[in-house]
């Protein structure tokens, strides 16, 4: 990590692929790293459950300018940062402003425990 924008992901998406010979789809994996991308820690405070507050560590993810992210993450995916994996917390926002300068997305993303 060098810098604001010094991050990189690895999105790794599954999906289905041909059957085997049991007829069973196996599971094909394919990984895009996005490079120059900014990762911040969020907190967030829960729901209280049982009068305690639930605090869910989030992370904040900002693109490279140039790189549409809703086109490369999907709700399924697998977001892979720093050793951990983790998973979107929201939707992919696309920030374009009408000059251009700046545009970049943003998208928050929580460890994955599945």
């Amino acid at each position: 990590m060098t810098g604001l924008h010094g991050d990189a992901i690895t999105i790794i998406r599954r999906t289905m692929g041909e059957p085997d010979v049991d007829g069973q789809p196996q599971e094909n994996t394919t990984t895009r790293t996005v490079t120059g991308c900014s990762v911040q820690p969020v907190t967030h405070a829960g729901d209280v459950l049982f009068e305690q507050d639930i605090i869910l560590g989030r992370w904040r993810v900002i693109g490279p300018q140039g790189i549409i992210l809703s086109d490369l993450v999907d709700g399924d995916d697998t977001i892979e940062w720093d050793g951990h994996n983790y998973r979107l917390a929201s939707a992919v926002q696309e920030y374009t402003p009408a000059d251009g300068l700046g545009s970049h997305s943003e998208l928050y993303m929580m460890e994955d425990h599945r």
